[in-house]
């Protein structure tokens, strides 16, 4: 065979292999789908968001003595659930190339897995797969839409008797009540507690405004708020009750006042936070 022919051959075989590839998806995980019901699939997915983080949590429901080579994650910026009993369609691949075997306690039903290094502000889309020891893959979880954002717990103390008198929710951290960063202080009045705007202390520092969101169970109640009431610069604080703040840079943070402890300058109040890193969105 002359050099022009074996060169021509090699070229042709080297197209039909690229054709194989690019039809079989490229390099990512080669999956088919087999669904064994409800019984091995996984099911009540549940995602705690956290500062660039997702927890996730789901239930194996898979009998004893059924054989799993992991799960597959799937993290996407647009909804699958149209394909929760079908393949995924071309081009979505797992976040996780080798399956994630699951956790280390074999006696709990239950699996959880953390997913860092994520963009807060951005809606994520989240569900699992089972992955047979067959390289086929179960139909998939509930689909949980999700997005990672700052939360916490700080202490304020009382008006001017710490340097812990205040809070910015964009450093997450505790400032002065006076502090050019502060986004709320409080103090005590005829009897009653009171979580009030920096701008009240003095007409050059942030405005902040409340809203009262009453008698809530946890922080993570209302996930999702649609206020038609106007804000206070001002509100009465009790422990158990959730309120809306809007700082001066636009964003919203949701706070539940946890306990207030303490008489006089020794007074102290426990606040959880969530802070919503995008401007007027008040989702949580």
């Amino acid at each position: 065979m002359s050099q022009t022919k074996r060169t021509y051959h090699y070229i042709v075989f080297f197209i039909f292999v690229l054709m194989l590839l690019l039809i079989s998806g490229g390099c990512g995980p080669k999956v088919q789908l087999k669904s064994f019901g409800t019984e091995c699939a996984p099911t009540n997915l549940e995602v705690k968001a956290d500062d660039e983080t997702l927890m996730l949590k789901w239930n194996t429901n898979c009998p004893d003595g059924r054989l799993l080579s992991g799960y597959y994650i799937y993290l996407e910026k647009k909804p699958l659930a149209d394909y929760r009993n079908q393949a995924p369609p071309r081009g979505v691949k797992p976040l996780n190339h080798d399956p994630y075997p699951g956790d280390t306690d074999p006696e709990d039903r239950w699996e959880r897995m953390k997913i860092e290094h994520l963009d807060n502000g951005v809606e994520y889309y989240v569900s699992v797969r089972a992955l047979y020891p067959d390289r086929t893959v179960s139909i998939a979880s509930n689909e949980v839409a999700v997005m990672p954002r700052p939360e916490g717990e700080f202490e304020l103390a009382f008006r001017y008797s710490d340097l812990n008198d205040g809070f910015s929710f964009a450093n997450c951290e505790t400032v002065r009540a006076d502090g050019e960063l502060n986004d709320l202080y409080f103090y005590h009045k005829d009897g009653i507690d009171f979580i009030a705007s920096p701008h009240r202390l003095n007409g050059f520092l942030r405005k902040s405004s409340f809203y009262s969101l009453g008698k809530t169970k946890s922080i993570y109640q209302y996930p999702e708020l649609d206020l038609d009431f106007a804000p206070v610069e001002k509100i009465p604080a009790l422990v158990g009750e959730s309120y809306l703040v809007k700082t001066a840079d636009g964003n919203f943070a949701k706070i539940r006042i946890e306990q207030i402890t303490g008489e006089n300058k020794e007074r102290r109040m426990f606040i959880k936070y969530i802070y919503q890193t995008n401007k007027e969105q008040m989702s949580f």
